[in-house]
């Protein structure tokens, strides 16, 4: 998928706060939110673009979003300079005309907190609850036009530097953590249609359910795992492996745990699943059984993680727990 301009540079920004070491210039991940208004249009002046205040509102009142007024303000421009000059004018734009509704300014506000709630940053998470009910009626009036729900929430992603599917996955996960089962039910009934990996917002369902019903919560996991057989994800499975070692159903565990083990490729994988498997011994305090597995994790230490697995190393997981 092929980035909209300013969810290039959010990513850009956004990535490089995690790993320092990205090649990119200073420009291209300034976070222009935190520079006064002056500083602005001395940057816009050395970008060979000067104007005030009244001067960018004037033409910035003639079009629809900053997209067009960089097009209106900066059309012969070309490359980086073209872009350094939008990123300017894009964030003057959201400070002045923060009323006009477009796409592309929704979608900045919507990396923004997003970014500031995985790091911790969003004090109020209210302001995060109000851009998803957004984001949810933009989708819903794409619908009523009569653009299809997943085309929808597909063409949206563009616009966005962070994986928005992931993000709600992860978001509503949270919510359930903090009992917050209302709201969480509500952006999974809410944005069921819209995504594609329905399999995992089934498993949201499976982790609410388990919060009042265990046995309504099995039969949906049981569901998962019936089209997991036919269309493998491990991501998946070890998330239901990681969320049955806290319900400690020996059952649907050891099943899910079996078909897994059946599309192993890697020894990073394998630790993964040893490690998942010695703390669900631990909660049924199988401590002979959770030495075992301690005693192969240890004896496989050193392998590397990128090797391939052999069939006799699956084998004597399994004879284990056989």
């Amino acid at each position: 998928m092929q980035f909209q301009t300013k969810a290039l540079y959010n990513f850009l920004r956004f990535t490089s706060c995690h790993n320092k070491s990205s090649r990119v210039k200073k420009w291209q991940i300034e976070d222009l939110r935190v520079l006064k208004e002056k500083k602005l249009f001395e940057n816009l002046k050395n970008l060979n673009l000067n104007m005030d205040k009244e001067y960018f509102l004037k033409y910035a009142n003639e079009v629809d979003s900053p997209e067009e007024l960089v097009d209106l303000l900066a059309g012969e421009k070309e490359g980086e300079s073209k872009d350094q000059i939008y990123l300017v004018l894009f964030e003057l734009y959201r400070r002045f005309l923060s009323e006009k509704r477009c796409i592309s300014i929704f979608a900045d506000e919507l990396d923004h907190r997003i970014f500031l709630y995985d790091t911790n940053q969003l004090y109020n998470d209210e302001l995060l609850q109000n851009s998803l009910a957004n984001l949810k009626n933009i989708l819903d009036s794409n619908v009523d036009f009569g653009v299809d729900q997943k085309e929808a929430f597909k063409s949206l992603l563009q616009y966005l530097a962070h994986d928005l599917e992931n993000f709600l996955f992860d978001y509503i996960s949270d919510q359930i953590d903090a009992k917050n089962k209302v709201y969480a039910l509500e952006l999974i009934d809410g944005f069921y249609p819209y995504i594609s990996k329905n399999l995992w917002f089934d498993f949201l369902k499976a982790k609410l359910k388990a919060l009042d019903d265990i046995s309504s919560s099995n039969e949906i996991i049981e569901k998962i795992l019936s089209h997991l057989k036919l269309k493998p994800n491990l991501d998946l499975q070890f998330r239901i492996l990681k969320f049955m070692v806290g319900l400690g159903d020996r059952k649907i565990f050891m099943k899910t745990l079996k078909q897994a083990a059946e599309h192993l490729k890697k020894e990073e994988e394998l630790k993964s699943i040893l490690n998942i498997l010695a703390e669900f011994y631990l909660r049924l305090d199988r401590d002979d059984l959770e030495k075992k597995i301690l005693d192969i994790i240890d004896q496989r230490s050193k392998i590397k993680s990128d090797q391939a697995l052999k069939k006799q190393d699956i084998d004597a997981i399994l004879q284990i727990v056989s």
